[in-house]
This record gives C-alpha cells, sequence and structure tokens, in this order.
C-alpha cells in the first residue's frame, strides 16, 4: 500500500540526499515501495570504489547517482523541490552550500544518524556554519527521542523535531528467529557492530578478559568504519583471546548478518548514542543478552522507553562468569515482544509520513 504524502493544492516535491554506503539500497526500496515515488527522487553520491555497497540503479526511476553533490547542488536544481532531506549529516561541504544557500534553510530536514551531531574538534569556523545550519533548518530528525535534549542544549534549533527509523525486515527477521538455534559448545560474545571509536572495543576487551579461559570466542563486527583502527582491534583482541577472537572484515548481506545475529549469545555495545541500533533491537528481538553503557541514551530508550531487560557494563566488572551469561527465558519473551511491536513498518511510515506531509 502506498501512503501519499501531500498538500490540499498538490504534492510535496522531496529531495533525498544520500551518502553511497550500507543504508542507501534497502532505505530507499522502503521509501519507494511506501510513498508515492512520483513526488520523491534521491541523489546519491560518494565513492562507488569505496562504499559498502553497490547501488542498484535500475530498481527505480527516480535515484541518481551524484560523482560531485556539490556541483549538483549548485545548478540551483536543488530550488525546483519543496523539502530537502538531508540523511546523515557528515558533509562539511553540504553544510557549507546550505549555510550559504540561506533561502533553502526553511524547506531543509536534517535526519541525524549519531555521530554527525557532534561538533568538529579545532575547526571553529566550521562549527559556526554547522550550528548555523542546524539552529535554522526547518526539521531536525533523530532516531532516538532522547537526543532531543542534546540539540537542544547544543545547537538550540528553531525548526521542529521529528523522530524517524529506517527500514527494518521484519519478514526476514521473523523467519530467522523461527529456525531451529544451532547447538554449540561455547558462548558467542558480539563486541560492537562497527571500526569506529565509539564501540570502545579495547576497553570492552579488557573488561572481557577474566573470561579468556572460559568456553567462549569474541565476535567483532569490522566490516565498515575506519581500517586503520579495526586493524589496532584485531591486534589486541589476539594478545587478549587468541584465536578465540573473531574479527568480521567482509560485508554480509542482510540475510547473511541476521544469520550471525541469531547465532549469538551476548551483545555489548559500549556507545553513548543513536548508534547500533539496528544490531541492538535484533538481537533483543533474538532473545539474547544485552549490555549496554550505563547512562547512555540508549539504555534509557531500550529500558526505560520500551521496557526490555537490559544489563550495563559496569556490571561486568563485579559479575561471576556464570552470572554474566545467564538470561532467563521470561526476559527473552519479554524483550522478543516488545521489539516486535517497534520492528513492525506501521510506526515507521506513520513517522515518515509526518515529516512528508509537514
Amino acid at each position: 500500500m502506498l501512503y501519499f504524502n501531500g498538500r490540499t493544492n498538490g504534492m510535496y516535491k522531496i529531495l533525498h540526499l544520500f551518502r553511497l554506503g550500507k543504508f542507501a539500497n534497502d532505505n530507499i526500496k522502503f521509501m519507494n515501495e511506501n510513498f508515492s515515488n512520483n513526488y520523491h527522487e534521491f541523489w546519491i553520491y560518494g565513492s562507488r570504489i569505496n562504499a559498502e555497497t553497490k547501488l542498484d540503479l535500475h530498481s527505480f526511476k527516480n535515484v541518481k547517482y551524484v560523482r560531485n553533490i556539490i556541483e549538483k547542488l549548485r545548478t540551483k536544481k536543488v530550488y525546483d523541490f519543496d523539502k530537502i532531506i538531508y540523511h546523515g549529516v557528515f558533509e562539511q561541504e553540504i553544510i557549507n552550500f546550505f549555510a550559504k544557500e540561506r533561502k533553502l534553510l526553511k524547506r531543509l530536514y536534517l535526519y541525524f544518524w549519531g555521530g554527525d551531531k557532534f561538533y568538529i574538534q579545532n575547526n571553529k569556523w566550521n562549527n559556526l556554519k554547522k550550528k548555523y545550519v542546524i539552529r535554522n533548518a526547518h526539521g531536525i530528525i533523530n532516531i532516538l527521542p532522547e537526543e532531543k535534549g542534546y540539540m537542544q542544549k547544543y545547537y538550540h534549533p528553531k525548526g521542529k523535531f521529528f523522530c524517524a527509523k529506517y527500514y527494518a525486515d521484519y519478514g526476514l527477521m521473523k523467519s530467522i528467529k523461527e529456525q531451529k538455534q544451532v547447538e554449540k559448545d561455547y558462548i558467542a560474545i558480539q563486541v560492537g557492530h562497527s571500526a569506529t571509536f565509539t564501540n570502545k572495543h579495547i576497553q570492552i576487551f579488557h573488561l572481557l578478559s577474566k573470561f579468556k579461559d572460559e568456553s567462549i570466542k569474541v565476535y567483532v563486527p569490522l566490516s565498515y568504519g575506519n581500517k586503520n583502527y579495526a586493524q589496532r582491534v584485531i591486534k589486541e583482541g589476539k594478545k587478549i583471546f587468541g584465536e578465540k577472537l573473531i574479527a568480521l572484515t567482509e560485508y554480509l548481506c542482510e540475510d547473511e548478518y541476521d544469520q550471525f545475529l541469531k547465532h549469538m549469545d551476548i551483545g555489548i555495545f559500549a556507545m553513548n548514542r543513536q548508534q547500533a541500533m539496528g544490531n541492538i533491537q535484533t538481537l533483543l528481538y533474538f532473545g539474547k543478552k544485552i549490555y549496554l553503557r550505563d547512562r547512555s541514551v540508549l539504555v534509557h530508550y531500550f529500558r526505560n522507553e520500551k521496557h526490555c531487560d537490559i544489563c550495563t557494563i559496569n556490571e561486568i566488572s563485579k559479575m561471576e562468569y556464570e552470572d554474566f551469561i545467564s538470561f532467563s527465558d521470561i526476559s527473552k519473551k519479554n524483550n522478543g515482544r516488545m521489539i516486535e511491536a517497534l520492528l513492525r513498518i506501521e510506526p515507521r511510515i506513520k513517522a515518515w509520513n509526518k515529516i512528508f506531509n509537514d
């Protein structure tokens, strides 16, 4: 079913700016399958050589790969659109463009993924431009409602606040969950979700080192992010855990990655921002034990807002091994039920429709 976005005297024409990467294909498909694609256009930019996934340009006629996004924006075709949604506010060049083309700010919606909300260290001029654009954009979109406080504290936006989430293949996850769990003679522990320092891999490795002689395997997804950082993580992990450290450095398709997550018993995510949401949600849905950083927005969201049974990382230092790995069937079922409601497509469509109809 298509959900039409529009106004009484016609439909809004909406431009999406999207960096080529792991989120692009599935979420363009989600937008086009659930909203009128006659009124959405996607400008996809970034290196096709270094991209984590390949873009299927032939699936939808409203998707255009742009070699130089700044040159494209300067053609003034951007003024043909009623709304502009910038997904992942990372590129300073794009921020600079909107800081200069101030008339576009009343059409601009900034969708923050997590790390893009922070100021750039030691670059006062760029930070001033970023603050100006965020403060004057028509809309601020976050994944978690808890992020609103941070944005208000550091940027004082004048625009409206929205929350929206990307595509999640609930049907695929449901079918994988229903498959029989493969028996294994060890506990599979996932640490982090990417090769970014916010995962605090090495800190977690040292925390887990007291369990290194137990029947465990430590899995570290490192297929995207900083390659140099990934090598440091692997080196330190091997030093502590030896062959029990398993690094995932190749990109897996969605089905393969969900199968990997089902294989896990425990997930540990030390970030303090809206990051690794897909990993955490899927693991909770599959009934896995999750450790999150104490007092983080993620703990607040999953424990307080979604009523999931969550442990905090600072508990690990005081735990015996059996306490660390144990997780009751009641907690597994509760988390699965809470996340099932969260994963359904209808609330996601409703959230995006609110933005498109604004």
